[in-house]
């Protein structure tokens, strides 16, 4: 009878400790930080998103596909296609954005208008490096539409060479560079005027290192800071290299080089230990966030980029799948293994990032630790969030899926700024 007794007492904890844990796990998630606000279905899986300035139309790239679409979400409409063609080898689909005017949209592409087929020097001391670099207009990198009148009225062009690789690998803008568009192309940052497409300046940041000048770089994304001419570009990964600039060989340490596109250089280098899968700024621009393997980093930009600090990051998708008891990520164990940061996105008013990860998590870059998690879609690819609004869009497989950001809903005082 005693065993017994014993046995229904364990019995009876147990049941407790799952009741707890479910309980904290279901308050942790705060699914009513995001509400649901709409859903778009678009033909095709998504591969890239981009909010008009009046929250009312969204451009989609698509993946395998050489166009971009202009949606009205709220009438659920396609208003128009923008043929756009992919790079050779390239079989995601092609960036796009909305000018801070919202009069056109600027959509990649990537047409040689003198051979037809894309061709230029892949090593940089190939003697055909120097006539590639000078041919100005040799392919057509992006095309610009007018919304009003629905028909292209211009197109960017630049050179194709091992310097600028040959298709854009992105666009962003900045309130300090109202009239252009900064167009990141492998160790060049060039701006155009977007209403006329006319080359407007460029910065070479192939060398970035001061003391290391046969050192080079190459990058693969850029974050444009919301109110001043500059522009933080995620680098290559040192892996042998590594050792030169004083880390462990093989360690995938990344460099971020900050560019000053007023006075065309560079005005800083940063580097972060692990490898990254992006860096972007906080809506405000006070603070620089690097993110991908954990932990993800935060930098001052108003204090000579000093580090902040850094955040864990969420535990791994498929460990928390193989628990047996509901884990908290707001506060998971400390020996639990952490996963990879994916997309994040600025919350308007505010110093946090909206994150993808396990699920769609919300960083507090003041406090350093994530503060709120919302169950994401089970395929989603890219998230964006829309200013001034706080309307997130996340794209899932041909889905759009819209929420409403409910600042409310988070603990006292992780709002401030």
């Amino acid at each position: 009878m005693r065993n017994k007794k014993m046995s229904l007492s364990h019995w009876f904890r147990s049941l407790v400790y799952c009741a707890v844990l479910l309980c904290l796990s279901a308050c942790s998630k705060s699914p009513e930080v995001l509400v649901p606000a709409g859903l778009l279905e678009v033909p095709y899986a998504i591969q890239s998103i981009a909010w008009h300035p009046n929250g009312k139309l969204l451009a989609v790239g698509y993946f395998l596909r050489d166009e971009v679409e202009v949606w009205d979400i709220e009438n659920k409409k396609s208003l128009f296609v923008i043929p756009s063609r992919r790079r050779p080898g390239n079989s995601s689909g092609q960036e796009a954005l909305f000018s801070a005017d919202g009069k056109y949209v600027v959509a990649q592409d990537f047409v040689d208008t003198k051979n037809g087929e894309p061709k230029f020097p892949r090593i940089y001391d190939d003697p055909a490096e120097l006539p590639a670099q000078q041919d100005k207009t040799r392919y057509i990198l992006a095309r610009v539409w007018d919304l009003e009148q629905r028909k292209e009225i211009a197109q960017l062009a630049g050179p194709g060479s091992r310097l600028y690789g040959g298709s854009a690998d992105g666009f962003c803008q900045s309130s300090a560079l109202p009239s252009l568009v900064v167009v990141h192309r492998s160790s060049v940052v060039a701006t155009y005027e977007i209403a006329t497409g006319k080359f407007a300046g460029e910065v070479n940041a192939r060398n970035p290192f001061a003391d290391k000048p046969d050192q080079h770089l190459g990058y693969w994304r850029m974050s444009c800071h919301p109110t001043r001419p500059e522009v933080a570009l995620e680098g290559a990964q040192f892996f042998k290299r590594a050792t030169i600039f004083g880390f462990p060989e093989n360690s995938g340490t990344t460099p971020i080089v900050i560019v000053d596109m007023e006075h065309k250089g560079v005005k800083k280098v940063l580097f972060n230990p692990a490898l990254l899968k992006g860096i972007a700024y906080t809506a405000d621009g006070s603070k620089l966030v690097s993110f991908g393997a954990s932990p993800t980093r935060v930098w001052d930009t108003n204090n000579g980029f000093a580090l902040v600090g850094e955040m864990a990051n969420p535990p791994r998708m498929d460990w928390v799948s193989k628990q047996f008891f509901p884990v908290d990520e707001l506060n998971p164990p400390q020996d639990a293994p952490r996963g990879i940061a994916g997309d994040l996105s600025a919350v308007p008013g505010s110093n946090l990032m909206i994150g993808l990860g396990s699920a769609l998590h919300f960083w507090d870059t003041t406090q350093l630790r994530i503060v709120a998690t919302a169950p994401a879609p089970r395929e989603t690819l890219r998230i964006a969030m829309h200013a001034p609004e706080g309307t997130l869009a996340v794209a899932e497989l041909n889905l759009v899926h819209f929420y409403r950001f409910n600042p409310a809903a988070l603990p006292p005082k992780v709002n401030e700024k």
